[in-house]
């Protein structure tokens, strides 16, 4: 759910101006306004550090090896520095190093060679020529006519030099090629010391991130508050000859006690109001432990503006389920409840809900591998009904077969598509009230009241049945084709009922027909885990040790591919039918900007 706010409005005497922030950063609950103005060249420049810090803060926790040191005595600007200098000095021997690897590959065929050498023979008028061609294209009388000296021979090619006489022509089927700058040995010689020095500024990063991120986090902190406290100054109305200062923010409305007493005990005048419909609001979530974890999936399309539903709490337990239908494996799903369950108590506090979500994810890809029968790629079903799984006979009754899980799917689809259009009725009426909602509560009770004459209609009641039937197209058909633009005429609502008609007739056959791709994932994923199986069986032979070594082997990496792939596609797609399919349906716009509060940030420990 969305947390109501209201706005509130501040007058401060320009003496008391700069304290008033300073109290007002310090009990951090008022989200300002932000007029739109521009930052000035100052507050620009300080962007720009913040980013930075933030950019090489990033790089570094990368490098951290779960090291716990004191922080360094070094200052915030001394480490950027550094690390932006190792930075490029890194890329720069990333360069060299490929450079001289492909040098030191060209050079390798001709070996080492003394360059002086070469030149004192050029002076008495010897010059050595260096020639490459494919074993096929030597001639063996070559060697016989010329001064010529194989170097090297490799992947059916030749290498060789021929020393030129003064006055000698030389005239081969030869690839003539350019004469070596230097030996093969000194280029590897150099390349190892780049090495070298690449491998010390990495082990830098590895031995010292520890202690400079805490430096770089105080400096972060150190920067934003200063930042935002010179946004707030930007963004305040300066009245009476620049006397007097109004200050427009919002505050949930859980925290207005807690601000009036504040405000109160510094005798500010100020003046609260509810938001107007036109007025952009801040969105603050609070759902309950259960939709809380789904909470950073649905940021990734949008907040809901201020006026909507957050959908969250009603897209949740879709999305987990589909999930479940997707991964499809019970011993998948195992793997994910195990690994999460062991691993939660060692990690980080704010890392602990992603395992948590990863907890209920595995949870839901157990219960759909055992409605589909599947366990790490074993088709249980098959072996229920050989008889050969008899202590889980009484759970074939809850299995279903490819064909039932397909219209498992559609229905599933079916349900979601529908419980959007009774979000998107609600969405209309909490915004512009019941007579705008009239026409998804006409496609609702056409959609329900049809599914449930259907399953109750039989041969005795044919005739009231039938008669619903009418009374229910013909209340729907009023919702839909006269109510859809209210305050319209009546020839303006038909057309746009006709059109709605066609739009929601053929979206939603489109939308329903998408569901099949829970369907399509879930059984994949059984094949290839079943396709694994059945190689490792086929290919880890009967010799004792190795054959269950070579069994083992194809096994991880077989299954370990596909929790990988399914994985990934058990999450992608649930998040497009949610983003897509559920989102239109509910009607959701979205496009709402987060509570951001104007608080002092302080270190975490």
């Amino acid at each position: 759910m969305i947390i109501p706010m209201k706005k509130v409005s501040f007058l401060i005497h320009h003496k008391d101006y700069h304290q008033f922030l300073v109290d007002l950063q310090q009990i951090g609950i008022v989200d300002v306004v932000d007029r739109g103005v521009e930052p000035d060249a100052k507050t620009a420049e300080e962007i720009a550090l913040l980013q930075q810090i933030i950019k090489v803060s990033k790089f570094l926790d990368s490098k951290t090896e779960g090291k716990e040191m004191k922080p360094s005595a070094l200052g915030y600007k001394e480490i950027l520095d550094t690390i932006q200098q190792m930075q490029s000095e890194s890329e720069s021997l990333k360069h060299k190093i490929n450079a001289l690897d492909k040098a030191y590959k060209s050079l390798l065929p001709w070996g080492d060679f003394s360059k002086e050498t070469i030149e004192k023979l050029e002076k008495h008028g010897y010059q050595i020529r260096f020639f490459e061609v494919a074993e096929r294209k030597f001639l063996e009388s070559w060697s016989q006519e010329y001064n010529l000296e194989i170097i090297h021979r490799s992947e059916g090619q030749y290498y060789f030099v021929i020393v030129q006489l003064p006055g000698e022509k030389i005239e081969i089927d030869a690839e003539e090629v350019r004469a070596p700058e230097r030996p093969a040995s000194e280029v590897l010689k150099e390349k190892e010391e780049l090495t070298l020095r690449a491998e010390e500024i990495n082990r830098y990063y590895k031995d010292n991130a520890a202690a400079l991120i805490p430096v770089l986090e105080k400096a972060r902190n150190e920067k934003e508050n200063a930042i935002s406290f010179d946004r707030v100054i930007d963004n305040t109305n300066k009245e009476a000859a620049d006397r007097l200062m109004i200050i427009e923010g919002w505050i949930p409305k859980p925290k207005i006690k807690e601000m009036e007493t504040f405000l109160n005990d510094k005798q500010v005048f100020h003046i609260m109001d509810e938001p107007l419909k036109t007025e952009k609001v801040p969105i603050m979530l609070h759902n309950n432990n259960f939709s809380r974890l789904f909470e950073p999936i649905g940021k990734l399309y949008s907040l809901p503006k201020y006026s909507e539903l957050d959908l969250t709490p009603f897209f949740a337990p879709f999305f987990m389920m589909f999930f479940g239908f997707c991964l499809g494996d019970a011993g998948y799903g195992l793997l994910f409840l195990i690994g999460a369950t062991l691993f939660k108590k060692k990690i980080k506090a704010q890392f602990r809900p992603v395992l948590t979500l990863l907890q209920w994810l595995g949870s839901a890809t157990i219960l759909f591998g055992i409605v589909s029968g599947t366990f790490f790629g074993i088709n249980l079903i098959e072996l229920i009904d050989k008889g050969q799984l008899t202590f889980m006979s009484e759970m074939r009754a809850y299995m279903l077969d490819s064909e039932k899980m397909f219209y498992f799917a559609l229905v599933l689809g079916g349900i979601q598509i529908v419980y959007g259009m009774v979000i998107k009725a609600l969405n209309l009426y909490k915004q512009f009230g019941l007579h705008h909602a009239m026409t998804t509560i006409g496609w609702i009770l056409l959609i329900l009241g049809n599914l449930v004459l259907y399953f109750v209609k039989n041969d005795n009641n044919q005739g009231i049945v039938n008669i619903f039937y009418y009374v229910i197209f013909g209340i729907s058909g009023v919702f839909i084709l006269f109510m859809n633009n209210p305050g319209k005429n009546i020839f303006i609502n038909f057309g746009g009922g006709l059109w709605e008609v066609y739009s929601i007739v053929t979206g939603v056959l489109g939308d329903l027909l998408s569901y099949i791709r829970l369907f399509a994932l879930g059984v994949s994923s059984a094949i290839l885990g079943y396709v694994f199986n059945d190689l490792a069986l086929q290919m880890s032979g009967s010799t004792p040790v190795v054959s269950q070594l070579i069994f083992l082997i194809i096994i991880i990496i077989g299954h370990g591919l596909n929790i990988f792939m399914a994985t990934l596609g058990a999450f992608v797609h649930p998040m497009r039918l949610t983003f897509v399919e559920f989102y239109k349906n509910a009607g959701f716009n979205g496009g709402g900007k987060a509570y951001n509060p104007f608080a002092k940030k302080t270190q975490e420990l």
